[in-house]
């Protein structure tokens, strides 16, 4: 009996030492909210939806295509970015280059290519109350 009881007590505790490690290993894949909001954009570029991509703008947002910068309230610039996904819609997109300033703006500069086109998108972002979102958003064709 009492050899059982330790056996079971060995049992318990290696279990619980072991949910305890893997529990620690997911901690290391968290994702600060900048990064989880370059990822969020990210997906919503590959998918072309202008309707997602909203879901991280400012409400008010400059939007720079090509050479031509307007700045944009969330309903336009979801108007704006449909018509720019239709004419040109996602095979690839990818960020290269991420960072953080010490002024806490944040900023991603990636790839967009859409058929035989390919756009340099840059993104910067800042903390507006408890979530960042994209303040200046822009997409310049390499040529």
């Amino acid at each position: 009996m009492a050899k059982s009881l330790k056996m079971r007590n060995k049992n318990i505790i290696i279990t619980f030492m072991s949910l305890v490690m893997v529990l620690s290993s997911f901690s290391g894949f968290a994702q600060t909210p900048e990064e989880t909001l370059i990822k969020k954009v990210q997906e919503s570029l590959k998918s072309s939806s202008s309707r997602e991509l909203v879901k991280y703008l400012h409400e008010r947002v400059e939007i720079k295509l090509d050479n031509e910068k307007k700045d944009y309230s969330t309903n336009q610039a979801e108007i704006v970015l449909k018509q720019f996904f239709q004419k040109n819609p996602a095979d690839s997109t990818e960020f290269i280059h991420d960072s953080k300033s010490d002024g806490g703006i944040v900023y991603a500069i990636g790839s967009y290519v859409s058929g035989n086109k390919k756009y340099r998108v840059v993104i910067r972002a800042k903390q507006f109350k408890t979530d960042y979102k994209i303040y200046r958003l822009e997409f310049t064709e390499d040529r």
